[in-house]
């Protein structure tokens, strides 16, 4: 007996069903931003998203997806906003520490551009180390792809002879990460008196400072 193949789902229906999810994923991230995600609900998320507690569950099964859904979001931002994100080894006009610097100014403008993100990231870690250690393993996440992000550039400047040969490529990423979310999270708290552009020119400069050989009377481009 032959089968039926079944019909193709219409593209409308596709599209529709795609900005529901996004605009549940971004409902989820507001609310874990302001309450956590211990004191959100799904019925919460579907309304801030215009919908209802059902059609979440329907959609993403269990809270953890749309936790799951929400850290992807995150790590995914530089790629939607267009961002520098790894190290170019073909570029040989563009030294690894300018590209690293493009990756600095890069991150602490999103911040303040779009800030929710990394405040959502922020409180979801403080869960993870307190009273919800069962998404530890998520965050850790989070922190292994940040870490390795820093570790390609790193990586690829030791390669050229740019960074000091005696970098420990985890440690120096482990604080260069420390830095980053140190200067993001005083933007957060205090977005309106603290100076972005000084800030990242300052943060730059201590990234440099941390990798690079000094060559005396040598001053590398600021982006």
């Amino acid at each position: 007996m032959e089968k039926t193949a079944l019909a193709p789902i219409p593209r409308k229906n596709v599209d529709r069903r795609k900005d529901s999810d996004q605009r549940i994923i971004q409902a989820a991230m507001l609310l874990f931003a302001e309450h956590g995600y211990q004191r959100t609900t799904l019925i919460q998320i579907g309304l801030k998203a215009g919908y209802t507690g059902t059609l979440v569950s329907n959609r993403f099964g269990s809270k953890e997806r749309v936790l799951r859904a929400v850290l992807a979001l995150i790590l995914n931002r530089f790629e939607t906003s267009g961002n520098i994100d790894q190290p170019n080894n073909n570029s040989e006009a563009v030294p690894v520490a300018e590209q690293l610097s493009g990756f600095v100014a890069a991150y602490l403008e999103d911040v303040a551009l779009r800030g929710t993100r990394i405040r959502a990231l922020y409180v979801l870690m403080g869960e993870g180390m307190g009273s919800l250690p069962e998404i530890t393993d998520e965050i850790a996440h989070v922190n292994e792809v940040f870490r390795g992000r820093i570790s390609s550039f790193v990586e690829s400047g030791k390669e050229k002879g740019e960074f000091k040969a005696t970098l420990d490529i985890l440690t120096t990423a482990v604080l260069i990460v420390g830095l980053l979310r140190g200067v993001a999270m005083q933007i957060l708290v205090e977005p309106k008196s603290l100076p972005l552009k000084d800030l990242i020119a300052a943060t730059q400069e201590t990234v440099r400072s941390i990798v690079t050989i000094h060559h005396p009377h040598k001053t590398l481009n600021r982006i």
